[in-house]
């Protein structure tokens, strides 16, 4: 035994044993299922400082790291009856441990996974000891722990010591199922399930084994296999298969499970093991991901295994009120990070429809000069985890690390070694920081399923300059991206969700996962993002206090909903003619230009116009065009009135609709006229005085009477015909038709988008009008016509 005062001297280290508050947990009765005996250690232990009894603490629980202890308990077990065997079971320890039994050394233990220990020779009916030696902050000086504790503690998150998991004791039979790899293959259109179901079974003895797998939908089996096999002492693996028909498919939506269930049964025992699983195809075609043959984004957060001062041990009622959180913003999915969390966990990812991804823990290491054994233990673990959750239909995707220095090396081993053990091939691939330009090749060459960023940006071109790197080969992520600075930033926030939402409506990224989920302790950190040694990036606090712009802004995301302004429902504003061009005296008729836009032929000029806006936009600020919906959504519809004469206005879908001449159109008029008064004659989106020469031709009104002549009008830039807009860039301006005078103003955006509506007169002379062809001069800017009112007489 080591001296641990001497040991932490020699460090010039002063560390003070202190325990995160625990979580509370109450040591349940012993539970049986068939031949098995499980009795729960959860509860009090001994803590043990070079010995010594230093206080008691709850198991499980996150202790804050200290260096090298102990925890001790006994446990009573009854005598064994012949041929059963006893094991002790941990969830999970941080950083290290070494667990003696009795007085024996049964093993060790690195981070995060599960470990069972056989204890059958050495125990004793009445009175076990049990004791779990610890390492959660410096190794011992034989080099005991220092691969672990360097990947466990390290500046990314606050580390935590101690048994952080479950610990049972189980009594198992001679001959006992230790896991079920369950590989399945869906036919054409997902109408058939051929399923390979691999029993493992240990044994202690050499004798004849009914090994039988069954299929249950609830209460109902649906298949089942059977097979009388010769056990071997140790390991033996039994290949079972059977078909399906109309499997019901696990997704999100319908999160549909099925319990798959090994019995075996020999002359002296049986046992029975059983789990949840369920039915999804993922693949990846070209940059997409599919689910079920349907394209598949990822809409997540990045979840810590975390809860405020108790580490990584949460309670159930906990787990399950983050996954729930979670799937009520609107995700489809977590990423895991950056560790291998609770089982519970992933169950709950199950039961709700969340896909998750699982990784080691590296963290920021750099693979060309880590030691083989530091890379070998995170093999170690991922392969372990990969063990513990194989069957689960949530688990869509292996990550080989977080943010390191890649090697192709390193990507192809843990890309062989996934699909190896992994019995439905899960995608596989790593989560960069890293520029693509730099780890793109080792992705393609060590062969990883998607492409993978951190964008931390406020410069939200970049994320398309990314997805232009990565290229259209792989599907390409972004496992991170946001933050504090980001997200709590209303206006940056926007600004971002638009720029992702266009690169996945393109089809050029294929998920995207927020950082965080919750707020952490880092206090590695002084910067922006933190605020009294807590990383505040969280769509929740570290209490699960909702930030309600991180959390309304996902949702936007993750339902693919811009930013579009508010509908315009002011009315426009009617300005005061320069001159007065009519009679009060006469008689006025308000043509109706309604049956005009309700042609295919208006639709196919409205479309055109909003091509050509898009195309304006793009050149002069695309977020005004996106936040309009990219649309050109005008007033709601009225008659207007100006100077005591009326205008009536057609309009689709209840708001105002002119008619857009991009090539000709002819209006009936019908008997005698003193004047023909348009509201309109201005061009969308460019125009006059910015484009196009003073006094050019841009349309022309052909006046045709009831006699059969005619009378050609132009119009003119700078005469009868302005642009609309008047906003050019950064200022004001005012585009001016001699011949025609300013009717209307109509603001849909103070900054970026006023409209003038001119109204223009042609005195007719007491002739009788039939008609007026108006016809667009060449590729001109499209001209707006909003209503035309005839003065009788």
């Amino acid at each position: 035994m080591i001296n641990r005062r001497s040991f932490l001297g020699t460090l010039g280290a002063s560390v003070v044993l202190t325990a995160v508050p625990a979580v509370s947990a109450q040591q349940p009765e012993p539970t049986t299922q068939g031949s098995r005996s499980r009795l729960s250690l959860n509860g009090e232990w001994e803590c043990r400082v070079d010995g010594k009894f230093y206080e008691t603490v709850v198991v499980p629980s996150s202790r804050r790291p200290s260096g090298y202890y102990s925890l001790n308990r006994t446990v009573v077990l009854p005598r064994l009856a012949s041929g059963q065997r006893v094991f002790v079971h941990f969830e999970a320890i941080t950083y290290w441990g070494r667990l003696t039994v009795n007085g024996k050394v049964l093993g060790t233990m690195v981070p995060y996974i599960p470990y069972d220990f056989e204890f059958t020779s050495v125990a004793r009916e009445g009175e076990n000891a049990i004791q779990a030696e610890i390492l959660d902050l410096v190794p011992l000086p034989d080099g005991s722990g220092k691969a672990e504790i360097a990947l466990g503690v390290n500046p990314g998150w606050e580390a935590y010591g101690g048994i952080i998991r479950d610990v049972w004791v189980e009594t198992l039979p001679a001959s006992f199922v230790e896991n079920l790899r369950f590989a399945y293959t869906l036919g054409e259109d997902y109408r058939t399930c051929s399923g390979r179901p691999r029993v493992m079974v240990q044994s202690t003895e050499a004798t004849s084994c009914l090994v039988e797998v069954v299929l249950k939908d609830r209460i109902a089996d649906v298949a089942r296999d059977s097979q009388t096999v010769q056990l071997k002492p140790g390991l033996n693996e039994v290949e079972l298969t059977f078909n399906l028909e109309n499997p019901a498919l696990w997704s999100p939506d319908q999160p549909n499970l099925y319990e798959l269930v090994a019995h075996i049964k020999t002359a002296s025992s049986e046992d029975q093991w059983s789990c949840q699983t369920g039915f999804r195809d993922i693949r990846v075609e070209g940059r997409e991901f599919r689910l079920n043959g349907k394209r598949l984004v990822l809409n997540g957060v990045c979840r810590h295994d975390m809860w405020k001062d108790q580490g990584f041990t949460l309670t159930r009622r906990q787990q399950e009120q983050d996954m729930r959180m979670i799937k009520e913003l609107g995700c489809n999915f977590i990423r895991l990070v950056h560790y291998p969390h609770d089982r519970n966990i992933v169950a709950l990812a199950n039961q709700l429809g969340l896909m998750v991804s699982e990784e080691p823990g590296y963290w920021n290491m750099d693979f060309s000069k880590m030691e083989r054994n530091e890379i070998e233990l995170g093999y170690v673990i991922l392969e372990t985890t990969i063990r513990r959750d194989w069957n689960s239909p949530a688990v869509i995707a292996w990550l080989l690390s977080n943010e390191c220095t890649l090697t192709e090396e390193t990507l192809a081993e843990g890309k062989q070694r996934c699909n190896r053990l992994d019995p439905i091939h899960r995608l596989v691939s790593a989560a960069n920081s890293h520029s693509a330009k730099e780890v793109k090749p080792l992705f393609i060459a060590a062969g990883l399923d998607f492409f993978d960023q951190h964008p931390y940006t406020y410069h939200v071109q970049e994320f398309a300059q990314e997805a232009a790197l990565d290229g259209a080969s792989k599907p390409l992520t972004f496992t991170e991206w946001g933050g504090r600075a980001i997200g709590q930033t209303d206006l940056v926030m926007r600004k971002t969700v638009d720029a992702l939402i266009d690169l996945i409506e393109s089809g050029e990224l294929s998920g995207t996962v927020f950082w965080s989920w919750a707020d952490l302790p880092q206090f590695s950190r002084i910067d922006d993002e933190m605020c009294n040694g807590i990383l505040e990036s969280g769509v929740v606090t570290e209490a699960r206090e909702p930030r309600d712009v991180v959390s309304m802004e996902l949702a936007r995301l993750f339902t693919l909903r811009r930013h579009v302004d508010e509908l315009p429902d002011n009315a426009p504003e009617i300005l005061p003619l320069k001159w007065a061009p009519w009679s009060k005296s006469s008689t006025f008729d308000m043509l109706n230009l309604q049956p005009f836009v309700e042609t295919p032929e208006a639709a196919g000029a409205w479309g055109g116009l909003k091509k050509r806006m898009g195309d304006y936009w793009k050149k002069n600020g695309d977020e005004q065009w996106k936040s309009g919906g990219e649309e050109f959504i005008l007033w709601k519809g009225i008659d207007v009135t100006i100077a005591d004469i009326g205008f009536r206005i057609p309009t689709v879908n209840g708001r105002a609709r002119p008619l857009i001449l991009t090539d000709g159109l002819t209006i009936p008029i019908g008997g005698s006229c003193r004047r023909v008064h348009i509201l309109g004659n201005v061009t969308l989106p460019e125009g006059f005085p910015v484009e196009g020469k003073d006094g050019d031709t841009v349309a022309g009104y052909t006046l045709e009477y009831a006699n059969g002549t005619t009378h050609e009008i132009p119009l003119r830039n700078g005469y009868e015909v302005a642009r609309s807009n008047l906003i050019q860039s950064a200022s004001r301006i005012d585009p001016i038709a001699t011949e025609a005078q300013p009717a209307l103003l109509f603001v849909k955006a103070i900054a970026r988008e006023q409209y003038q509506i001119l109204l223009y007169s042609i005195p007719v002379e007491g002739n009788s009008l039939a008609k007026i062809h108006c016809k667009l001069n060449g590729e001109q800017a499209p001209l707006a016509i909003f209503a035309i009112t005839v003065e009788r007489s």
